[in-house]
């Protein structure tokens, strides 16, 4: 218990005996009197409580460290703009279940693959995000395995693991692909799958800065 709530109910002690010894030598016309001033003590220290307890997370309408929906994109057009994306816009597709057209997750079950495609002007593409919102650290791990996996056994490109971003991160290398990267990216919960022109690097950059780890 804070020194703020014991200095609070002791000064509340202190004036309810002094409000009873009113009452009793009739200085307080009613009962209801030492009632209402209850009510109102009670009231005064649930709005004046710093520690922001049970009762500011109930008007906050959520609870202490509750964790994002996992079916909801991290991604907004404020996130897009603050990381350095000029004139760009937000398309979300389905997941086919090849990611980067090459790599084959349709028998992918751990979990949902968010995509979205990042549109210069609202008509070129200029990049894709897949979120893996796996829940867990240690699922996240595996998930981050697995994709390193089966890029390692892709035919014309190579892994490069520099672990540059996040906790982990890969680069995948094809030899006929050489104006995009393709990089995955472990940052605690999540898996980040992407790819970008090259000239975007330094937003994409400033992009996985800002998403949730």
């Amino acid at each position: 218990m804070s020194k703020f709530t014991l200095f609070t109910l002791f000064l509340c002690t202190m004036i309810m005996v002094v409000v009873a010894e009113m009452l009793v030598n009739d200085y307080v016309d009613t009962p209801n009197s030492v009632k209402q001033f209850q009510a109102s003590v009670l009231q005064t220290m649930e709005v004046a409580d710093p520690t922001g307890g049970t009762d500011s997370k109930a008007k906050s309408g959520g609870t202490v460290n509750e964790k994002p929906d996992p079916n909801l994109s991290y991604l907004s057009f404020g996130l897009v703009q603050s990381a350095g994306f000029e004139d760009t816009a937000l398309q979300r597709i389905p997941f086919n279940g090849i990611l980067f057209e090459t790599i084959d997750l349709r028998d992918f079950k751990s979990v949902d693959v968010i995509s979205n495609n990042f549109l210069e002007h609202n008509r070129t593409q200029i990049g894709t995000m897949n979120e893996f919102h796996a829940q867990s650290r240690d699922l996240a791990d595996e998930i981050f395995n697995y994709l390193k996996e089966k890029s390692g056994k892709l035919i014309g490109a190579s892994v490069n693991e520099t672990n540059t971003f996040g906790e982990r991160s890969f680069y995948i290398n094809f030899l006929e692909l050489k104006d995009n990267a393709f990089l995955v990216v472990k940052q605690g919960e999540n898996v980040y799958a992407l790819t970008y022109k090259k000239g975007e690097h330094s937003n994409v950059q400033s992009l996985l800065k800002l998403l949730p780890s």
